[in-house]
């Protein structure tokens, strides 16, 4: 289960690069405003996407918005969660990123896509892999994506998720991720760093497709890939490959 907010954004609006702390602060703060209950011990149990403008620019102090609006997407396998949010967003009526405060325009509740064996999907926040600590530097070492055991720790890490949601291993452990190397060779970059509260994440934005079980597909699905979700990492969409007629209108036009 997701849901879509839509935040109203003045033209002109400066919004901090690093914005994720702010978002996590919002949830939270939704959820314990709320009167739902049964909901404060999954706190864990969700993701979030990246803010997506109408138009934007870059500038040297933040992102320019130049549209209306900017819309937000949040993730969680457990409903109760979601209603919480939902009913502590209709509450507040607005959330702050820093000095910048957006009211909310409306929150929908989006339809979950069937998952199969074999998915397709394109990140709509990062995916990190946390490491051991880097003793010689005092912090925490972010897997790189051409790592030996780098998809082995994604596999690994839903197995987990999936006994902490259901309290029991899943039938069938079998993953198999093939990150997009077209995608890769044609990317500038596909990294994004970002600081959240003074700790630095390093994260990619890949489009990458797994197959085996779909339970644990649909644990990726709703509750992110990767570690550090609820930080606002590894939230995924259902990726539809252009197809070839698609690319010849596109050449036509």
């Amino acid at each position: 289960m997701r849901l879509k907010v839509t935040l109203k954004c003045e033209p002109d609006t400066i919004l901090p690069y690093n914005y994720n702390h702010h978002l996590y602060k919002a949830i939270n703060r939704a959820v314990y405003d709320s009167s739902t209950m049964g909901h404060k011990r999954d706190l864990g149990f969700f993701t979030f996407s990246q803010l997506y403008f109408e138009q934007y620019s870059i500038s040297a102090n933040g992102i320019r918005n130049l549209g209306k609006c900017v819309q937000w997407y949040i993730s969680s396998i457990k409903g109760y969660f979601l209603d919480a949010i939902l009913k502590g967003f209709s509450e507040a009526g607005s959330i702050s990123l820093g000095n910048v405060n957006m009211p909310i325009v409306s929150v929908e509740i989006l339809a979950t896509p069937e998952i199969n064996e074999v998915m397709e999907f394109s990140c709509m926040s990062p995916i990190t892999v946390t490491c051991n600590l880097d003793a010689s530097q005092g912090r925490m070492r972010y897997g790189r994506i051409e790592d030996h055991d780098f998809t082995e720790k994604l596999r690994q890490d839903l197995i987990n998720k999936h006994y902490r949601v259901y309290d029991s291993l899943p039938s069938d452990d079998y993953l198999v991720f093939e990150f997009n190397e077209r995608y890769i060779s044609n990317k500038r970059r596909v990294t994004r760093l970002i600081n959240f509260n003074g700790i630095k994440i390093l994260g990619y934005m890949i489009p990458f497709k797994v197959t085996g079980n779909p339970e644990l597909i649909r644990v990726g699905f709703h509750m992110g890939f990767g570690n550090r979700n609820n930080c606002g990492f590894g939230m995924v969409k259902v990726w539809y490959p252009p197809t070839a007629e698609d690319i010849l209108g596109n050449e036509v036009g």
